[in-house]
């Protein structure tokens, strides 16, 4: 169900007496698998980002397309998206972060063949065309993702604690409320208020007149700059920190961003490279990060000691994955054949090297129980190395190919995801959302789990971030 926000214009509901909107049905989820069965995910409940772009328009003649505004902040874009759909019709119940859509409701201004949106599904749209965070459409808003904005005793001192691009709320409280809108600046605000009253901008003051100065507070989804110093697509890979306050992302050309409380020690823009990285992998603390590279070359920054690499050597297959052993001092490399190398105190258990594959080897997960590791195929074949078999999707029909896997510290399971955000799991890893079945700009390219709430986030070749139940610190 959706908490809505309309004015009516006939003579029942006269402009400036807000009701809320009827509700609608809630949209249909997947079940929620079975731990220790492989599945499938679908629609998200909840999810961060930026965490990840998606541009589906489908909106009527007065919508336009969606600008990748140079911008100087992501909340500057977020405002920028809400803007372009300026006139666009109030549909009840319409719209969500794929564009303005009809809501079913045949009113003043949207019927059938109409596309609009309604206040929380501008809202919706524009923060997650920049951020890639999907907010829900039932009056509750994620925990843990974004930063609260407390409403001020004045207009005056509102306008000044907001910024472009802040989600503002009113007329009942965070979590329950009856309007919203994307503050544009200047004290006004991008919303779709009513019936016939299209996307458009209204004042603080005028909106704090219609809510009887009700004004919930805001919420900025943003954190980071989005100006030069940023990451380049295409985005290979990240991974998080041990205690699950941030995590780093990584691009082909050797470029690394930090997030949250995740700390950049470096990078290998501006130096030369004989191949393109392939992914990044953290140290057990946190205190530093290999990047390995596609003919299995390693760079070390922080405190990640270097034990070896493949880099000049002949390699049958590129190098796809790296795994740290749990102590930090050693590595498994993984080739698309299966080959496993091992360097420093990295046992070798074992390798799908020279065995014939249904389909390539795409990551390489460590068992920090057993020291053994777990390879993954683009058909989600799992190949186990003194390490138990938990499950896979082999001999299973995928709509996308796997290319990313991430297990628990324990041990008992892992998780495995697909080029369209979904996500498979096996053994204790519980499923806690996908984005199967949305339609994204691009490619899902990895994941990482957070420790600290058993969750996980994914990592789109864009740079955008995808959170279930565990928080967006941003994307790149």
């Amino acid at each position: 169900m959706r908490w809505g926000c309309r004015f009516r214009s006939d003579s029942s509901y006269p402009p400036g007496v807000p009701i809320r909107e009827s509700m609608e049905s809630p949209r249909p989820l997947r079940a929620r698998p079975t731990p220790g069965r492989p599945t499938r995910g679908g629609r998200p409940a909840r999810v961060a980002g930026a965490l990840l772009l998606l541009v589906g328009l489908v909106g009527v003649s007065l919508a336009v397309a969606v600008p990748r505004v140079a911008a100087a902040t992501e909340g500057d874009q977020i405002a920028a998206v809400a803007a372009s759909q300026a006139g666009v019709p109030y549909c009840d119940g319409g719209g969500g972060i794929n564009g303005p859509s009809y809501g079913g409701m045949d009113e003043s201004g949207c019927g059938p063949g109409t596309k609009g949106f309604d206040c929380m599904s501008l809202v919706q749209f524009a923060v997650y065309q920049v951020t890639g965070i999907v907010l829900p459409g039932d009056g509750t808003l994620p925990e843990g993702v974004g930063t609260y904005i407390a409403p001020a005793a004045t207009i005056a001192q509102d306008t000044a604690d907001l910024l472009p691009g802040d989600a503002t709320f009113w007329g009942g409280t965070i979590g329950h409320y009856s309007h919203s809108g994307i503050y544009a600046g200047n004290g006004e605000v991008w919303d779709a208020i009513g019936v016939d009253q299209p996307v458009q901008l209204h004042s603080l003051s005028y909106l704090a007149n219609a809510y009887n100065g009700d004004f919930d507070g805001a919420v900025r989804y943003w954190t980071n700059p989005t100006t030069a110093g940023g990451l380049v697509p295409p985005v290979v890979g990240m991974a998080s920190t041990p205690s699950g306050n941030g995590y780093w992302l990584a691009d082909a050309s050797g470029g690394v961003s930090a997030h949250g409380g995740a700390v950049g020690y470096g990078s290998m823009v501006g130096h030369h490279l004989n191949a393109p990285i392939a992914h990044i992998v953290s140290t057990p603390d946190g205190g530093g990060y290999w990047l390995v590279a596609s003919d299995g070359g390693i760079f070390s920054f922080g405190d990640a000691p270097f034990y070896g690499s493949m880099g000049g050597r002949h390699l049958n297959a590129p190098v796809v994955d790296i795994a740290p052993t749990p102590d930090g001092k050693g590595y498994w490399l993984v080739a698309s054949d299966g080959g496993v190398f091992s360097f420093g105190d990295a046992r070798f258990h074992g390798s799908a090297g020279g065995i014939r594959l249904k389909a390539p080897v795409v990551g390489i997960s460590a068992d920090d129980a057993t020291g053994g590791y777990w390879l993954v195929a683009s058909d989600g074949g799992i190949f186990s190395f003194g390490a138990p078999f938990l499950g896979s999707a082999g001999g299973i029909r995928l709509s996308r190919p796997v290319n990313g896997m991430a297990a628990l510290a324990d041990g008992l399971g892992y998780w495995f995801v697909a080029s369209d955000g979904g996500i498979f799991t096996a053994g204790g890893a519980r499923f806690h959302g996908s984005t199967g079945g949305i339609r994204l700009n691009e490619p899902v390219v990895g994941m990482a789990a957070d420790p600290a709430t058993g969750g996980y986030w994914l990592v789109a070749s864009d740079g955008g971030i995808f959170s279930f139940d565990a928080p967006f610190f941003g994307a790149g």
